[in-house]
Parts: C-alpha cells; structure tokens; sequence
C-alpha cells in the first residue's frame, strides 16, 4: 500500500468518483481545485532518503520517529481536504481580496473542525500535533513586520492552536482578542448544525464581513497566513526555518491545539493518542513506496539498457489518477466480460476437444445417460486438450490526436488490456505500455494487474508526437525470449505516426523485421479505417459492439493464419 491507496483509505470521501486523490511528488503544499464538477485533492508524497524525510517544508530525521512525524501530517491532510468536499459553505463574500480570501478561509476551516470533530474526533490528534507543530516554528508576532499579517497570524494561533497572542498591543490585540471570540461563535453554529440544524448563513456571512472589514485597516496585505497541511497553503514568512523537534517539545503546544479543536486533553502523554495499529500502517505506506520505487526504476533501467539507442525524449512511469481509471472503467460496463469471451473463443477454437464417440468409456457419464435414457454416444474420456499459449503486449497511443477523445480512447483500452488479463494468467507474459514522443510504462511484465497499474492508466497524459514504430520496437523487446507459442503486439491507436523524418518508412521497416521473426502484429484504430494502410491484420472501432465482435474477431484470424 502505497501513499495513494493509504490515502484512499484515510479519506473521509468514500467515493472515489466524488472526489479525486493525486499524489504527486513534486508538490510541497496539499492542493484543492474543482474539475469540472469533481473535487480534485492534490497530495505531496512525502520523501525519505538516507538524510531526512522531507514533507509539507519540514525535514524529519530519516527514522521510524520521522516517518511517524511525517505520516501524522499526511493523515492530517487528507482529512482536512477530504472533509471539505463532504460539507460546504456556500460563497460568503462577494469582493475579492487578501481580507475576504483568509475571513472566508478560516470559517470554512472551522467549518471542516466542527464536522471532523463530530464524525471522526479519532482524527483530531493528527489535526492538533499539525497545528502544533506549525506552532513551534511561527515567528513570535513582534518579529513578524506587517501589522495585517501580525494579526492575521495571531487570530489562527488563537483559534486552530490555542495559543495566547503574545506581542501584540492596542488595537492589534484588541482586534485579535475579539475576532477568536466571534470566530469560536461561528465554529459553535457549525458544531450545533452536525446534529442536522441549519446554519444561519446569514449570521456567518456577518461576521465574515465583519472581520474583512476589520483586517481592512491594517494594510497592506502580502501574504495570508496559513497552516502547511491546509489546500491553501504557501511559502509563507511566518515561519522559521529550523529542525523539526522533538515530541516533548511539541506536546505543549498540542495540548493546546487539542482543546481548541474541542477535545478534551489525552489521559496519557501525547503518544496515547494514536493507536499502535495506526502508526504502523503510515510505515507501511512508507516501505511500500520505497519498495515500488526501487522496482520501477528497476525496470526502467532494464527497459532502457535494452532499447538503447532510442529516440524517446523519456521512458518513465505515468502520474497516478484511479478516479479516472474508475470512471473509464464504469463507462465500458460489460463490454469486458464479452471481449473477453470472444478472445478465450480464439485461444481454444483451433484446440477444442469435443467428447469422443469412441475409446475408453468414461463410467460416471454412461451411468447418467442410461438414467436418463437419452440418446447420446459421447460417453467416452477426451485425451489431455493442448491449448494455445500467448505472450502479448498492448500499445496505446497517447498522442496529441488521441487526446481529442482522451476519455472514449481510455476505456476501449482498459476493456482490450482487461479481456488480455484474463486470457493471459501468467502475469509476466504480457505488458501494457502507452506511447507518444515518450514511453509510458502502464504494466511491466514484472508486475502484476495491480491497482497502481489501473492508477497509472488512468494518470497517463495525452499530448506529443506518435513515435509508432519505436513503440513497436519496445514491444517487440519484451516479446523477445518469451516461450509462448504465438507473440502478439496489439496496436490501439489512430493511425497516424507522427514525429520525426521519414517514420512512415521507420514503421514499414520495423513491422517487417519483426512480422518475419514470428511476431503478430494487431493494428486497432480507433475511429479509423487507416490501420489496415499499416498492418495485414487490423480492425477498425467506432464502438463498445465494435470493440467487442471486431478485436475478438481479428484476435483470432490472426492467432488462426500464423498457425498455418
């Protein structure tokens, strides 16, 4: 279980088409956005190395403590992002500005506390020990220079972390004193409406332009200041940069943050609050993550060193997005299940054994036709049915010109790869690779049909050239050695290559090398005629009833001429 499935697991969505999860190493701060109607959650991944463990701006110690550290932080923000798709508030303020920006951010954060608070307080520690440990690295509030983020700054400390505002003088503290008052008002109104009240948004709405209106007069604003775990986190200069410390150093300020969330104090040290089992699995996700990444780069190595040279810009693995691969996957319903019957159709029709009329009687079904009385002679044992044996790699092309249709391409790929998973059990005999100007590893022969591989389906992008022959190329490589009887490329693409001189003549060339070492290669453009310009055996699919009677059926001419 890697840091995406920990993720779907910790999430307070349950429908993964509700909500999108992404995981993304290259992000420093959690991000929230919409996708048309869909919530898009975007997770950093938090980072180990020999040195440290690096999440959300903070360096951990590279040991099980700093994993623990980090993992609660992880926790705390999939909490956080995914309460907010379940309740929200609608637009409170209709100006736009810094003032408007954090008023309205810090009712809808308390919003989320309130429903955490009542649905999964076992949640409020990973909630508390993130405030917490943003605490121990905020500037104190005279060191802070602009009096709009001083007090901002003072207002989250008080309200999320239970921290006094210490520094602040006159009207500063005067303000910062009562808006946490009016604020805490607020959180009570949401708290109050879990139990299936009705918010008085009018009420919220006041006090938010109440407070905008406040901050308005101690401008300018740079920056507004935010909790790292939060979707709306930044580089922000209310922190220090130090060590991340120590859990007895942090625990003051969690107890703080505790009973400003509304929970009461732990009956033990801060430790007490997660559960043993919690905490080993954030671990978990830690060492599976290390692990995958060590077999990808594994295999890419391998990819590599045996495609050498090659003009890829890239061989990698694609970003992860299992929401997508649902959505394609529910889009082809059962379209699967009869592909995949047109296929065992192709693996066993040249194979088939009927019952003999004749030979060695088979008892148990003589006794049951002369029960029966019924007049059949095929009572007799079959000899051992030798099936056909297949390796076979599939090729999708994801290039610019099939990212016009990107959702339709998808699924009529998830459906050909799925019916192939099911023909072909042995995991290691057969790849799934996705191809433009770069090379999309979706399915390794090393691994299994896992739901990372179904992840990377869906997470692979459409854009660049159509570097055809080179994908063919790489297919034919992983083919190469396999023992199979018959080895099989299938195409899925628009028919167009496309990408650097003199491809079209590439293509010929290397369909023809490989066509004459034994290789049978399947072209299947999608919403196109123009495969069968590029290959001998190829179909054309316009449709789900396309996909299903055409592949099965060129499947198994295919299969059937090469055997002659």
């Amino acid at each position: 279980m890697g840091f995406l499935d920990y993720a779907g697991t910790l999430s307070l969505q349950k429908d993964p088409l509700r909500m999108k999860i992404l995981v993304d190493s290259g992000l420093t701060y959690p991000a929230l956005r919409m996708e048309g109607k869909i919530p898009v959650a975007k997770l950093p991944e938090p980072k180990t190395s020999d040195e440290a463990v690096e999440f959300l701006g903070y360096i951990f110690p590279p040991d099980d403590n700093g994993k623990t550290m980090a993992v609660r932080l992880f926790r705390a923000a999939i909490t956080h992002l995914s309460a907010h798709t379940l309740v929200e508030l609608p637009p409170l303020l209709k100006a736009r500005s810094h003032a408007v920006r954090f008023a309205e951010t810090v009712l809808r954060d308390l919003h989320v506390d309130a429903y955490v608070a009542s649905t999964c307080p076992e949640r409020l520690a990973d909630l508390a020990y993130t405030n917490a440990l943003a605490m121990t690295s905020v500037k104190r509030l005279d060191k802070i220079y602009l009096p709009a983020t001083r007090v901002m700054t003072a207002i989250l400390s008080h309200v999320f972390a239970g921290r006094h505002p210490e520094g602040l003088r006159g009207e500063e503290a005067s303000l910062a004193e009562e808006a946490t008052g009016r604020l805490m008002e607020a959180k009570a109104l949401f708290s109050a409406s879990m139990g299936g009240g009705e918010i008085d948004i009018d009420e919220v709405r006041e006090v938010a332009d109440w407070l905008r209106g406040r901050l308005g007069e101690f401008g300018p604003f740079v920056e507004i200041p935010c909790f790292p775990h939060t979707e709306n986190a930044s580089p922000c200069s209310i922190y220090t940069a130090r060590p991340s410390p120590q859990d007895k150093e942090i625990e003051p300020y969690f107890l703080d943050a505790m009973e400003a969330l509304g929970s009461p104090p732990p009956e033990g040290s801060m430790a007490s609050c997660w559960r043993k089992e919690v905490e080993v699995e954030g671990l978990q996700a830690f060492s599976s993550t290390v692990i995958q990444r060590e077999k990808e780069r594994k295999f890419l190595g391998k990819i590599e060193e045996r495609m050498s040279p090659h003009r890829f810009k890239s061989i990698e693995v694609p970003p992860e997005d299992y929401s997508e691969y649902l959505k394609a996957r529910n889009y082809i319903g059962g379209s699967t299940r009869r592909l995949l019957n047109n296929f065992i159709v192709a693996t066993n029709f040249e194979f088939e054994d009927i019952r003999k009329k004749y030979g060695v009687l088979d008892l148990a079904e003589a006794i049951q036709v002369v029960a029966s009385k019924s007049p059949r002679s095929d009572i007799f044992l079959r000899d051992e049915i030798m099936k056909q044996s297949f390796s076979v790699a599939v090729l999708l092309d994801v290039s610019r010109s099939m990212g016009t249709s990107p959702f339709e391409n998808r699924a009529r790929a998830i459906c050909i790869a799925e019916a192939a998973k099911d023909v072909i059990t042995d995991s290691n005999s057969w790849a799934f690779y996705a191809f433009s100007d770069r090379l999309y590893v979706l399915k390794d022969g090393s691994e299994a049909y896992s739901r990372r591989v179904r992840a990377r389906i869906g997470g692979v992008p459409f854009d660049g050239a159509t570097y055809m022959p080179d994908a063919i190329g790489a297919a034919a490589m992983f083919l190469r050695g396999k023992t199979e009887e018959q080895r099989i490329i299938l195409v899925l693409s628009d028919g167009y290559p496309f990408g650097y001189p003199e491809v079209d003549e590439a293509l010929e060339e290397v369909t023809r090398t490989y066509q004459g070492q034994g290789v049978i290669i399947i072209g299947i453009g999608f919403d196109t005629e123009r495969m069968k310009t590029l290959f001998r055996y190829n179909a054309g699919v316009y449709s789900q009833r396309d996909l299903i009677k055409k592949v099965g059926k060129i499947f198994l001419q295919a299969s059937m001429e090469e055997l002659l």
